[in-house]
């Protein structure tokens, strides 16, 4: 049909390198915290077809959509020589802030959420949306959006994306206990599928914004005994040094 279809793990790479980003951020910044009859049979069976072609159809489309709201959500910004058309200047958007990027960006999510409701096209959208809301500082909303895709189980990986996301949200506006009330409900899920290092540098990371250290090196130290290596055991140990060592930022 002349259209490329992403493909599940296509789609989800951005979200989980957002997470492991958030994570070296962290780390480096050290002082940071945070910061989806016969004719009628005949009639049937053709009805059936076009049906199918038309769903194909509709699934293409929207998963272009959507790949062109990703595009634009990681575009660039340059205040100078950016257009009114984002594809102006070459085949990457460009956009003249970060708020008309997130508000362009915004506007083809909010479409395909409200088109495409709970199937996976229309949560993985909506997560989107989320992101873009928290971004544009519209927190009822941006919470509203990432606890709608926290709930669905058409895409439990991209709901438990978006719980991850809603915690640090909730630490970073002062709300700690909630985001860690989130986290540790991930780490008790047996369904939860996103890496257990990650989640539990998340919950020692909201323990020392709550100014309790001991149990933020205790989680560490879990992390630390439970991983089978890797970058995010190196995170761990990296910041396990940091927290024995004293200097806790």
């Amino acid at each position: 049909m002349g259209t490329t279809k992403l493909t599940r793990k296509e789609i989800s790479a951005d979200p989980i390198h957002d997470a492991l980003i958030s994570t070296v951020d962290f780390l480096r910044t050290h002082a940071k915290i945070i910061g989806l009859a016969g004719a009628g049979v005949l009639l049937a069976l053709l009805g059936f077809y076009f049906g199918l072609r038309y769903l194909d159809a509709r699934d293409d489309s929207a998963q272009q959509e959507l790949a062109k709201g990703m595009d634009y959500y990681h575009g660039t910004v340059d205040a100078v020589n950016a257009k009114d058309d984002p594809y102006g200047s070459g085949p990457a958007p460009v956009f003249r802030s970060e708020e008309a990027k997130f508000r362009a960006a915004s506007a083809i999510f909010s479409s395909l959420a409200s088109r495409y409701g709970t199937s996976k096209t229309g949560v993985m959208a909506r997560y989107y949306l989320g992101l873009c809301q928290k971004q544009l500082g519209q927190k009822s909303e941006a919470i509203a959006a990432l606890e709608a895709v926290g709930n669905n189980t058409s895409d439990r990986t991209v709901g438990y994306l978006a719980k991850k996301v809603l915690a640090s949200y909730y630490l970073e506006t002062g709300d700690a206990q909630k985001g860690l009330d989130i986290v540790q409900g991930m780490l008790k899920d047996p369904l939860c599928d996103l890496p257990r290092e990650d989640l539990l540098i998340d919950v020692s990371r909201t323990y020392m914004a709550m100014g309790k250290r001991e149990e933020a090196l205790k989680t560490l130290e879990e992390a630390q005994a439970s991983g089978a290596g890797g970058m995010l055991q190196s995170l761990v140990f990296q910041e396990l040094s940091r927290l024995q060592s004293g200097s806790g930022k």
